[in-house]
């Protein structure tokens, strides 16, 4: 099966967040079931905007929760198609893993550090667990990016030197006076 690329940067992004959502969810979802986690993602998510742990375990608490991670996973994707633009997709999984836990540990460490979110898990092995997460949505993320982004978006440094090729000019003197048949790039 071929899947289609795509060469929309913003779309590719919302459509890495978007699966990686899905992916961190069933997880988070696993992790909690089984004890490894305390809290959900969604539950810790929802406790910055809600007054206790009952109002955030409540649907409406679930539903905000699960709304402002896809928000923060889509952000993520935008963010990785963005930074592998700039420098390439090569290693791409270790990229991801990196990108994926860095920006989850900031999440985290925001969620966690408001003084109004009585939700948040202070314990090792549910951090842990969120650490994990985050490391499986990177990866996620970008082997979207990878997958269904078009190749001619990822080649940024040939387009940049293409377009510094584009608009050198030849200078035929120095300020000393000097001569030379050197090319030198205009600096806009």
């Amino acid at each position: 099966m071929k899947i289609p690329r795509t060469k929309d940067r913003m779309l590719l992004g919302i459509l890495a967040g978007s699966i990686s959502f899905i992916i961190q969810s069933v997880f988070d979802y696993t992790s909690t079931k089984k004890g490894f986690s305390k809290r959900s993602y969604w539950t810790t998510a929802a406790g910055v905007w809600v007054n206790s742990r009952r109002q955030a375990k409540k649907w409406d608490g679930q539903l905000l929760g699960a709304w402002m991670t896809f928000g923060l996973n889509v952000m993520n994707g935008i963010f990785m198609v963005w930074a592998f633009t700039k420098v390439s997709l090569n290693k791409w999984p270790l990229k991801g893993a990196v990108l994926g836990s860095a920006f989850g540990a900031t999440v985290n460490a925001l969620l966690s550090g408001f003084e109004n979110n009585k939700v948040a898990p202070k314990d090792g092995t549910s951090n842990l667990s969120y650490a994990l997460t985050n490391i499986l949505t990177g990866l996620v993320s970008a082997s979207v990016i990878v997958n269904v982004g078009d190749k001619s978006i990822f080649n940024e440094k040939r387009a940049m030197a293409n377009n510094m090729n584009a608009i050198m000019v030849e200078s035929p003197h120095y300020i000393d006076g000097s001569s030379n048949r050197d090319v030198h790039p205009i600096i806009q």
